[in-house]
């Protein structure tokens, strides 16, 4: 049985190709609104959040035989988690990572963390357009202000929530869901009368090609969160890779 770590658009391509290769496998999710999306007849979908313990008991109780992760890029704890745990039971490990494809510009500016990106905007005036999802949204909210924030959040009611508690209000609220066009970019952006746009550093299927786009037609700032640097044991970025290396294992 394979164990197919979930939550990205990726995991989904990658489902549909265990589908088409008759390879047994559980796809998790760490949300209603992942299972919701990933939900498909004869699908395997279980909504875990993954402890060290409930992960190597999962393994034993599903006879896990490989490990494939296609976890968001900032997803670092339970990639870290996955990876020690495998090495303790000696299961094959799997990273799916997203692609990266964009050239730099004066428009783009890159920091290693949320810390480093507040501390600079700190020096600066003018409203932030946050597409760093509602997870987040607290702790730069608390670090700039809510008022130089507009946020774009997925429209699901526990998002919403956290958006509130935050101290966000209605007309500082984009609830949608993507994909999202860099015309679509360009419009939000104007709306929030941005001079800077927010993002993390999510991959050419996480939409970040878009924002920047947007971002050079519109003569704004676009700040860029790096992704966690994790030493993968093995990583693949296409279906085709990840088959091969499936064979291996199966």
């Amino acid at each position: 049985m394979i164990l197919l770590l979930g939550g990205t658009s990726e995991s989904l391509d990658i489902a549909d190709l265990l589908d088409q290769q008759s390879w047994p496998y559980i796809l998790t999710v760490v949300s209603d609104y992942g299972q919701t999306l990933a939900a498909k007849p004869g699908r395997q979908v279980q909504e875990l959040a993954f402890s060290p313990t409930s992960f190597i008991q999962f393994c034993h109780e599903h006879q896990i035989q490989l490990v494939i992760d296609a976890t968001h890029p900032f997803a670092k704890n339970i990639s870290q988690l996955v990876i020690e745990q495998t090495q303790h039971l000696q299961i094959p490990y799997i990273r799916f990572e997203r692609a990266n494809s964009y050239q730099s510009n004066e428009h783009f500016l890159f920091y290693d963390d949320a810390a480093a990106a507040c501390e600079y905007l700190q020096t600066t005036t003018g409203q932030i357009y946050l597409s760093t999802g509602s997870n987040t949204a607290a702790q730069y909210a608390e670090a700039l202000g809510v008022q130089r924030l507009h946020v774009r959040i997925l429209p699901t009611l526990t998002a919403l929530s956290k958006i509130q508690q935050a101290g966000f209000h209605a007309n500082q609220i984009d609830a949608l869901q993507g994909p999202f066009s860099k015309k679509l970019n360009i419009e939000l952006f104007q709306r929030a009368q941005a001079k800077f746009v927010l993002t993390k550093e999510s991959g050419t299927r996480g939409g970040i090609q878009e924002k920047m786009a947007a971002c050079v037609a519109l003569k704004i700032v676009c700040i860029i969160i790096k992704r966690p640097q994790i030493n993968y044991p093995r990583q693949v970025n296409t279906l085709r890779d990840l088959k091969e290396e499936v064979k291996q294992f199966l």
